[in-house]
């Protein structure tokens, strides 16, 4: 998968004074609604944009929503400075009307609250509060790494990651269902089995999880290698570099048996490498897949379980229409 929901954070090139700054607000606005608008803003000439850490939040001068107008969200992009506060509220409000064409959530809205410039020092404030530590599943957190003490809850696990531009910050809930089955089958199995690959690694949040669950042999696959820099830089934060071995490539250019897997991709890219990813679960091993809209997940079930694999568990975000399955392979 790509970058999460288009929310990421960016860094202020050399030279620059400082950026536009526009606050956007989202009524009744689901996971995809947010980051289809983010990632058009990008396309139109935005360089980032992060959801701010409190939902619904308003700012001095700001109007919030009514009671009854629905759950709410803040989310801020920013333009170049250069792109100029005119031409930054064409562009989102050309942003807002493409996405209120084709909403995924029912009844969504959004409105400019906000379009001003921020200098410099304000912005090496500003980003960082759009990502605070964060529960991600009944053991882990996500921790960004310039918090040295981070208020997470007692015997909870931290998974340091650098907010950047792979997937799997912990914020989409695929990842979460793949956090929590990889907590299931350590406590099913009195920690996890010996193997463990993590397909499209992303952001290696997942491999960083297994190591910390006890897999002995890591390995971390993705075809895109700006994405593998990523996880390196989060294994380092982690250390655990020498842990995780990182490789380049599609399931197709491996050939191991592994004790236990997960793919997080799409229904798409699970059925065109379904065989390769059936032969490369070691027998009676386990294979996690996720990222597939509920709809399509009858389909990747019935080709894993024509090759022999049965369904163990399964979990679906009904309100967003995510699931994912839990598979035991024969």
């Amino acid at each position: 998968m790509q970058n999460e929901n288009g929310i990421s954070h960016i860094r202020m090139p050399p030279g620059s004074s400082g950026w536009i700054e526009a606050t956007i607000q989202f009524v009744n606005a689901g996971e995809e609604d947010i980051g289809t608008f983010v990632d058009g803003c990008m396309e139109l000439g935005a360089v980032g944009g992060a959801e701010t850490a409190g939902e619904g939040e308003v700012e001095a001068g700001q109007e919030g929503p009514c009671g009854s107008c629905g759950p709410s969200t803040n989310v801020r992009v920013y333009f170049p400075e250069s792109t100029g506060i005119p031409q930054s509220v064409d562009l989102l409000e050309a942003g807002i009307r493409s996405l209120q064409r084709s909403p995924r959530s029912p009844g969504m809205r959004a409105r400019i609250l906000q379009c001003r410039k921020i200098a410099r020092e304000e912005w090496a404030t500003r980003w960082k509060g759009g990502f605070p530590p964060e529960k991600v599943s009944a053991l882990f957190w996500v921790v960004p790494p310039w918090e040295s003490h981070p208020a997470i809850s007692e015997g909870a696990v931290p998974l340091v990651l650098e907010p950047g531009q792979a997937f799997g910050t912990g914020k989409h809930c695929t990842t979460r269902h793949c956090l929590a089955f990889l907590e299931e089958v350590a406590g099913n199995e009195g920690g996890l089995p010996p193997s463990f690959l993590d397909v499209g690694c992303g952001s290696g949040i997942l491999s960083i999880a297994a190591r910390r669950l006890g897999a002995g042999r890591v390995v971390g696959l993705d075809i895109d290698p700006d994405a593998l820099c990523v996880a390196r830089r989060n294994l380092e934060l982690n250390r655990i570099f020498g842990e995780v071995l990182l490789v380049n490539g599609s399931p197709a250019c491996l050939r191991a048996g592994f004790d236990l897997i997960a793919a997080n991709l799409d229904a798409t890219t699970l059925l065109r490498h379904g065989v390769s990813l059936r032969s490369i679960v070691a027998r009676g091993g386990v294979a996690i897949l996720s990222g597939m809209l509920t709809e399509e997940a009858p389909g990747v079930l019935a080709s894993f379980e024509e090759a022999g694999f049965r369904a163990v568990a399964e979990k679906t975000e009904h309100e967003e229409g995510w699931t994912s399955l839990l598979l035991r392979a024969p």
